[in-house]
């Protein structure tokens, strides 16, 4: 499971959500006194101390990388690079990729239900 989150705290609420774990239940494993500090780390009005970035990682049976958002970045960047190198060598592909570049959000829409249809 993929975790896209514009913060750690994010991350945190998705993957706590996606096993089932309260924030209650998350704060008493973490050492917390109650839930509000874990729903002010979600929200993003609280840091994370360093020192605590491992803990929430065990707690949640996960790893600090994907805590912090890592793993999908590089999973991009590899995704991108991939699409790069085909840019640069097939003509046909370049000229799909522009194509696609130049639609509005309607037709761009479109072009993706159909994808995604396609793709079952």
């Amino acid at each position: 499971m993929e975790y896209i989150g514009s913060s750690i705290g994010s991350n945190i609420r998705s993957i706590r959500l996606s096993i089932g774990m309260t924030q209650e239940e998350l704060a008493s494993r973490m050492g917390y006194k109650s839930k509000s500090t874990i729903n002010k780390i979600e929200l993003g009005k609280n840091d994370i101390p360093q020192s605590k970035i491992k803990k929430f990682a065990e707690v949640l049976g996960t790893s600090p990388s994907v805590l912090m958002g890592w793993d999908k970045v590089q999973k991009n960047n590899d995704i991108l690079s991939d699409i790069i190198v085909r840019m640069r060598t097939d003509s046909e592909f370049l000229s799909l990729v522009t194509a696609l570049n130049s639609l509005d959000e309607a037709k761009l829409l479109g072009v993706k239900q159909m994808l995604s249809a396609f793709m079952e």
